[in-house]
């Protein structure tokens, strides 16, 4: 489908043309040079023509001739090769005498060689210059570039080749079976046998090579037979096979650089055929390419890359020579460009190194390097494709046809060279430089205008055509200078085309813009033009940028004013800047920039999608939104504009169509917008899009349009489909993240996370609530959706479902066939063995003989047991029978309650499940209440849960066993309570709390002992009362029973003057312990300060890893290397490491955070003792200790200050790297487990929010007296 246009023209006026030569002749009349006079032309790697004449050697494309003359070397022999040897800037001459003649231009010396004394007919270099095969008509000579001969072989041999295939004559065509159709008719010709040459067979011998030069072909005339054969050589000079003999073969050969295609052309009557044979010699393909009548071909030849075929061919008349330029693909040949030269050729070849640049010299003087590059000539969806005098038509929007096929065909006077196109116009430039105007008609082009190209001179060149809107058409006219003419059509006023601009300087591209043009240069300038309507001319308006070399398929994107093209690094280049990697080909339109790159090391090619708002407003290098995997040399055609589909052609030449996400996307949210929610659905569904999308896109718009997206989907296989795939995660936060990463979208998201939690019960809920209100025909319609919305939430709601679609069919005619239908369509999403269970769940008896006979169940399983079910006459132990086979007991036991003369079946149940708790809950407010707090409780008495058994048995009237419970849990209080209930004796209830006494002491519980002794008798245990509060230290309960008394006042006094030592012990103890543990915290900080130093200096000084530069103790190196990339620590490592933290020995890893546990732990105890100072101060001052009131108050506040100086040194405002505990190196390890070594003092990036780095707080309480 690609088409060969003219991407450049550089015409170089030689010293053979008429306004150069004059001139030049007048200077150096002395030597005169003539077209006629040339024997051969070169053209080297920078593109310098020299020719050879019988007086020596010159360049044409010179300004200054300059003659190396050879005479005396050449001594009149006849030229037969004439090659410029690229590796070392040398002319190469090959005379027919035998000799080799090397010029060296620049200096101006020919160097004679003698290689063999034999008239040789033909010469060819290798394409690397490593050997030279010189013909004879007899024989074949190879030559090293040393000129020695390297092997000598006969042209016409016996021998068989190397790879030639044998066949042994029985399987020869003679000799088997061919049929009717296959026998020979009368009259007809047989083109497997050779036939003598023509009248136009020069009898030369021609050569070409591979391009690895590694084969050459060979074709000559055998003397014997007349006939012309072919064989093939490799480039040692042994013989590799003979090609198959057909008829009428004309003197042709070429041989494709690349794979092992070897061509030849034969004519067979009117026709003229190209023939291909593999290395082998076997034919493998031919095509037609022209009438042969009047025409006699010259030369063939492929490109360097083996893409392009070019035919140069003349008639025979000598009037006109031309040469035609083959493509192939999907197997099909098309001629795809036709130049045609009046004056004949001096020269027609590829240029060495650029494959795509084709020179050729005119016998006038005139030389063009035209340069080549495949194109797409896609518009609208349009493709057109140049196939000679005709022209393919595709609709791809139709149907993406391969080539060779097509939709139609358009038919031209003339070989078609170049193809404009702009919306439904298109123009056509043929070979003999028509200009045809086409459009669109109800789906077909029609011809409907000629331009007129009448005074265009013959010998240029028109490439570049540019069609606008207003059927506009301008084109680059490249001849002695190079102008941009405006064609215009032969029905208008002004016939003559309009030459806007022309310059010396060769233009290699244009395109339309407002009231102007833009223009590339050769050398990759880019500059505007611009109407000067004072003058009637176009002037020069400034250099828009420069990209160092010319661009290639460029393209102006006028409302967008960006210029794109593809350097020839492969550079995607936007208004001279290059954005893109790699790119092969692209395409853009005013959104989107869809690009196909590839790379070296990957098997594949990727095609790629970016946004053109991106490329415009950054200058930064940007990503592409999306990209997909495609075959390794795919090329882009182009892409649906405002759709999804982009059209790609494979190396083979097939198509292939893709719809990218990106694009499918940006249509779904255009359509979700524009609440076509139908079309969304089906696109949705086509290409697999997560149907999510619809709630994600715009949550709120969604529910607020949810009645209009149900009515205008109207199918319950989408809604159905919609329903199925609905989850609570969001799609634009997850798969299609990068299609919805604007801010605006970013926050409404975060904004519907809290509602996305819900989001399948909401819409299922409001879609159910919505089918339900619409009529009997559309709930009908629709009712699967309703059951669906069910089934889809969390947990499926199956029985809702059963019931729901039996009340449904209920109220239908037809219903109990919509019930058998819709059963089916649950029994499809929920598991058919469990159906039948949920069925039975709805305790409705007939749906489940519905949905039993639906799921295909035997009949001796199902019927059996519902008629069980129906032989029970209460409806409620119905439902408890129906609970018991499937298992749920809680229902059971709900459903039992309303029996009260079934307690036991439901005690047995409650028991057995273990149902206590739901039996409390079910059976509140009933009349076998009673009994079920008494069961639970007796339970709980089992399992030895006193104190709730207790209770039960209190709330069942069980005084006695709620008393027995009480006293098993050790409580007094409940157990007096009880006693009082039941109206037990004193005697015999203080008994049983004085056997409690022991058991508190034990337990240091000495409050409960007073006031227990208080309740049995509080009179004669007053001493004993007294002495256990003392012992609790409850001081005020203390002095309250012993005011008035003095024997009890001086136990009390004896009792705090003992706690009194001891507190001040405890001050001491804390105020050495806040000491020893500051000062040594001091210590470790300033230890680690100082490591941390040195190890960020042994860091910098000698580069060593991070990993090994801490050392934990004194100046000694840690090998910690291998834990250097642990990330976060495991469960059981914490706890170790939590371990350590309370050990306090010094020198360990985490010293510093034991010491903050320990002060921790020492200030909670201060904190502690203000609460029994509140009322042991009042008690001395009581018992007139007002000095010991005095000295602890005193010793205790001091102890307070100094506490509060302590948490200021360890826990100080501001925090520094070393105060951090725990080992440098997990201070300073990151998130990824790297240990990172700080600049100087800086923090790490993260610190551990551990316990010990909390700030402990010492209570503000009011417990000092002013009397102290």
């Amino acid at each position: 489908m690609r088409n060969l246009k003219v991407r450049s023209v550089v015409v170089h006026d030689t010293l053979l043309s008429n306004a150069k030569y004059e001139g030049q002749q007048n200077k150096a009349s002395s030597v005169s040079l003539s077209s006629h006079e040339i024997e051969a032309v070169c053209v080297s790697i920078e593109n310098r023509i020299f020719c050879a004449c019988y007086a020596g050697v010159c360049e044409l494309s010179s300004e200054v001739l300059k003659l190396v003359e050879w005479t005396e070397q050449r001594n009149g022999a006849r030229i037969i090769s004439f090659d410029h040897l690229s590796d070392e800037y040398l002319l190469c001459t090959v005379l027919s005498s035998g000799v080799v003649l090397i010029v060296d231009y620049e200096n101006g010396t020919v160097e004679r060689c003698d290689i063999i004394p034999t008239e040789l007919c033909s010469a060819r270099w290798a394409p690397d210059f490593h050997v030279l095969l010189l013909a004879s008509s007899e024989m074949l000579y190879f030559v090293t570039r040393q000129f020695e001969v390297l092997n000598e072989q006969p042209l016409n041999s016996s021998r068989s080749g190397r790879e030639e295939l044998m066949t042994v004559g029985w399987g020869s065509k003679e000799t088997q079976f061919q049929g009717i159709g296959g026998r020979k008719q009368p009259g007809k010709v047989d083109n497997e046998q050779p036939t003598t040459v023509s009248e136009y067979d020069q009898h030369r011998v021609l050569l070409a090579w591979n391009g690895d030069a590694n084969y050459v072909a060979v074709s000559y005339v055998d003397n014997l037979t007349n006939f012309r054969q072919f064989c093939v050589f490799d480039h040692e000079g042994e013989l590799i096979s003979r090609l198959q003999q057909v008829s009428n073969v004309e003197e042709t050969l070429a041989y494709r650089p690349t794979g092992n295609i070897i061509a030849t052309s034969r004519y067979d009557s009117d026709k003229r055929e190209i023939i291909f044979y593999e290395r082998n010699g076997q034919r493998r393909s031919k095509f037609e390419c022209g009438p042969h009548q009047g025409s006699l071909i010259n030369w063939m030849g492929w490109n360097t890359d083996g893409n392009i075929l070019c035919v140069q061919s003349k008639d025979l008349a000598g009037t006109a020579e031309e040469v035609s330029f083959w493509c192939v693909s999907n197997y099909d040949w098309m001629l795809k460009y036709r130049k045609v030269v009046n004056d004949g050729f001096l020269l027609a070849c590829w240029h060495e190194s650029n494959p795509n640049q084709f020179c050729y010299v005119a016998r006038n003087g005139r030389a063009n390097f035209i340069d080549f590059e495949f194109t797409y000539n896609f518009c609208g969806g349009i493709v057109l494709s140049i196939a000679g005098c005709n022209v393919r038509v595709t609709d791809l929007k139709a149907a993406p046809i391969p080539p060779p096929m097509c939709q139609y065909e358009l038919t031209f006077p003339n070989i078609v060279c170049e193809i404009a196109q702009y919306n439904d116009s298109a123009a056509f430039l043929l070979a003999d430089h028509s200009l045809l105007a086409y459009k669109l008609r109800e789906g077909k082009f029609e011809e409907y205008a000629e331009y007129d190209t009448t005074d265009l001179s013959q010998d240029c060149i028109c490439y570049n055509l540019c069609l606008n809107n207003s059927n506009q058409l301008s084109a680059i006219i490249a001849s002695s200078h190079y102008s941009i003419c405006n064609l215009n059509l032969k029905n208008m006023n002004c016939k003559e085309s309009i030459c806007l601009y022309s310059t010396e300087k060769p233009l290699i591209w244009h395109s339309h813009m407002t009231n102007g043009f833009i223009l590339q240069r050769i050398d990759g300038e880019w500059f505007s033009i611009k109407e000067n309507k004072d003058k009637h001319c176009y002037l020069e308006t400034g250099i828009l940028f420069e990209t160092g070399s010319a661009l290639c398929h460029c393209h102006y994107s006028q409302t967008k004013d960006i210029i794109f093209g593809i350097s020839k690094t492969n550079d995607l280049v936007v208004n001279g800047r290059s954005f893109f990697k790699y790119v092969g080909s692209y395409t853009a339109d005013e959104d989107y920039l869809l690009t196909v790159t590839f790379d070296s090391h990957s098997s594949s090619s990727k095609l790629q999608i970016a946004e053109l708002k991106d490329i415009l407003t950054t200058d930064k290098q940007i990503s592409y939104k999306s990209s997909r995997a495609i075959e390794r040399g795919a090329m882009l055609i182009g892409y649906e504009t405002g759709g999804t589909r982009v059209w790609l052609q494979m190396p083979r030449g097939n198509l292939e169509t893709i719809h990218l996400k990106e694009l499918l996307l940006n249509k779904l949210k255009k359509l979700l917008n524009d609440l076509h929610f139908k079309d969304a659905a089906v696109i949705m569904k086509k290409h697999r899009i997560d149907m999510n999308l619809f709630y994600d896109h715009n949550p709120e718009f969604f529910m607020k349009h949810i009645g209009q997206f149900v009515e205008d989907i109207g199918s319950a296989e989408l809604l159905n489909l919609f329903v199925a795939s609905l989850n609570n995660d969001n799609v634009t936060l997850g798969i299609y993240s990068e299609n919805y990463s604007n801010s605006n979208h970013i926050k409404l998201d975060k904004k519907a996370v809290k509602s996305n939690e819900n989001k399948v019960q909401k819409v299922c809920t409001t879609i159910r609530e919505h089918i339900l209100s619409l009529d009997d025909i559309h709930i009908t319609d629709l009712y699967t959706t309703v059951i669906l919305t069910y089934l889809k939430e969390q947990p499926p709601q199956v029985s809702k479902a059963l019931l729901a679609l039996r009340e449904q069919s209920l109220k239908l005619p037809h219903g109990k066939e919509l019930e058998k239908k819709w059963i089916a369509y649950v029994s499809l999403l929920a598991p058919t063995e469990n159906l039948f269970n949920v069925a039975l769940s709805t305790y409705d008896l007939n749906l489940t003989l519905a949905v039993a006979e639906n799921s295909q169940m035997d009949p001796k399983e199902y019927l059996p047991l519902l008629a069980d079910f129906q032989t029970q006459s209460s409806p409620a132990y119905q439902k408890f029978k129906i609970d018991i086979y499937l298992g749920m007991f809680r229902r059971a036991i709900r459903n039992l309650s309303e029996l009260d003369d079934r307690w036991n079946e439901a005690a047995e149940i409650i028991k057995r499940q273990n149902l206590y708790t739901e039996a409390l809950i079910v059976y509140r407010g009933k009349k076998t209440y009673l009994k079920v707090c008494e069961l639970c409780a007796n339970h709980l008495m089992n399992k030895r849960r006193f104190e709730e058994a207790g209770l039960l048995f209190k709330r069942a009237n069980n005084m006695t066993m709620a008393l027995q419970c009480y006293q098993s849990a050790q409580k007094w209080r409940e157990m007096i309570e009880c006693g009082q209930i039941m109206n037990m004796a004193n005697k015999e209830l203080s008994d049983l709390l004085q056997k409690m006494i022991p058991n508190f002491e034990s337990r240091g519980k000495f409050m409960d002992i007073a006031e227990i002794l208080s309740f049995v008798d509080k009179k004669s245990n007053m001493v004993q009362i007294v002495e256990y509060y003392c012992k609790a230290d409850a001081w005020s309960f203390a002095m309250n029973h012993a005011f008035g008394n003095e024997e009890l006042t001086k136990i009390v006094s004896q009792a705090a003057s003992v706690r009194y030592e001891q507190i001040l012990q405890s001050i001491e103890n804390w105020e050495n312990l806040l000491e020893q543990y500051c000062c040594r915290l001091e210590v470790v900080r300033e230890n680690k300060e100082n490591s941390l130093k040195a190890a960020i200096k042994r860091f910098e000084d000698h580069d060593l890893p991070a990993s090994e530069v801490f050392s934990e103790t004194s100046s000694a190196m840690s090998d910690i290397s291998k834990i250097s990339t642990v990330s976060t620590a495991s469960a059981r490592r914490r706890k170790h490491i939590e371990k350590k933290k309370k050990v306090l020995k010094e020198g360990t890893q985490y010293e510093d955070a034991a010491l903050l546990n320990a002060l921790k732990d020492t200030m909670s105890l201060i904190d502690s003792q203000q609460d029994e100072l509140i009322s042991l101060l009042p008690t001395l001052v009581a018992v007139d200790a007002v000095e010991e009131a005095r000295t602890i108050q005193t010793h205790f506040l001091t102890l307070l200050k100094n506490t509060s100086k302590v948490i200021g040194i360890a826990w100080p405002t501001h925090l520094s790297a070393h105060m951090i505990p725990g080992p440098l190196r997990e201070t300073y390890r990151d998130k990824n487990g790297i240990i990172r070594i700080p600049e100087e003092n800086k923090m790490p990036d993260r610190i551990p929010f551990e316990s010990e780095l909390m700030r402990p707080q010492i209570r503000n309480v009011l417990w000092q007296l002013e009397i102290c």
